[in-house]
């Protein structure tokens, strides 16, 4: 039986290129060499797609290989390239069968490279165009979720020309929420531009450095309770994981803590009761269900007094071996590798 080809999509543009790339080694380490061709796809900085030159023909060693320079080829369209008759380029879905996508943040996680993987007509693991952008871009899941009756914490949305030109009025409307506030890019992950605002004098600070990632910004009421996150995997048959519960060392959970083990402490599955457990799951698949999430996600919720609110979806969760989705699945009994197969085999159902 022929092994699936699976290629391991990860780098990418964002501010969370490191991460994405610590993700996709830690797949390819991990998938079963007996199951699968590793195919490694590696996005540049600059937005090139480069994989290894000799996967350029199937069995490898081409005459268009003596074209490239160096042992890797790159990779710019998805269709075949043919010039004067003869073939210097193939099409992603001649060198793969299945695509694992582990790519974070804008340009990655945000519908982008599931359309292109569309139109090559390669399955992919997560969710498709449509739930991945609504799930990078904070403001619309959060209506969403309104629309659907979750609760979320009170919010606004500040642009950054509003800002510019009339910061007083939105100055007022956020001491409406009541401070601490936190303010956050609408489109970016990993915690990245994300400040907690105590007294009015730090908001236009924390506006600008969400700015630096994103034209608006959300202004949301901090909240003082559990940080809650729950993984759930499947399309329509779906399987919440045990919650795991966050204690950071720091305000939040931000991009250090995530990445620092010393920072912040993991605890699966949370400390809460049953009924507090069943809770925040059933919350968890409506979120899931309400973005028309696939395949796999995180969803971080806070637990305040008993009382839980929805935050955000992330589409593509962190699957680095520190990541908290796959300790999740460690504590549902799924180790790493049939973690990879079961998203890999959802991948294929569509």
């Amino acid at each position: 039986m022929r092994r699936l080809r699976v290629g391991v999509i990860m780098g990418g543009q964002s501010a969370e290129r490191e991460v994405s790339l610590a993700s996709g080694q830690n797949i390819i380490s991990n998938l079963d060499k007996k199951k699968y061709v590793t195919v490694p796809i590696e996005i540049t900085a600059r937005g090139e797609w480069v994989l290894p030159v000799s996967l350029l023909r199937p069995g490898g060693g081409s005459k268009a290989k003596e074209s490239v320079p160096s042992e890797d080829l790159q990779v710019p369209t998805i269709f075949p390239i043919m010039v004067d008759g003869r073939l210097v380029g193939m099409s992603l879905s001649e060198l793969i069968d299945v695509a694992f996508i582990a790519l974070h943040g804008p340009l990655g996680e945000d519908g982008t490279v599931q359309g292109v993987l569309e139109l090559a007509g390669i399955p992919y693991t997560g969710s498709r165009l449509l739930a991945s952008a609504l799930g990078m871009n904070k403001l619309l899941s959060k209506k969403i979720f309104l629309h659907q009756g979750l609760p979320v914490a009170p919010f606004l949305s500040v642009e950054a020309i509003q800002w510019k030109q009339d910061s007083r009025s939105l100055i007022q409307k956020t001491q409406n929420l009541g401070f601490p506030v936190v303010v956050k890019p609408v489109a970016q992950g990993s915690s990245i531009g994300v400040t907690i605002v105590k007294q009015k004098e730090e908001l236009d600070h924390a506006l600008e450095l969400a700015f630096n990632y994103d034209p608006i910004a959300i202004v949301e009421k901090y909240l003082r309770g559990k940080e809650i996150q729950v993984g759930i995997i499947g399309n329509r048959d779906l399987l919440p994981l045990p919650p795991i519960e966050i204690v950071s060392k720091k305000e939040f959970f931000d991009y250090e803590a995530k990445y620092d083990p010393t920072k912040a402490e993991e605890i699966v599955p949370a400390r809460i009761s049953q009924a507090e457990t069943r809770l925040l799951q059933d919350l968890a698949v409506r979120a899931y269900q309400a973005l028309g999430c696939r395949g796999f996600a995180r969803i971080d919720m806070f637990l305040c007094r008993g009382r839980p609110f929805v935050s955000e979806v992330n589409t593509i969760p962190g699957l680095t071996s520190g990541s908290l989705f796959p300790k999740e699945a460690r504590a549902a009994g799924m180790e790493f590798p049939e973690l990879l197969d079961r998203l890999i085999q959802l991948a294929l159902e569509r």
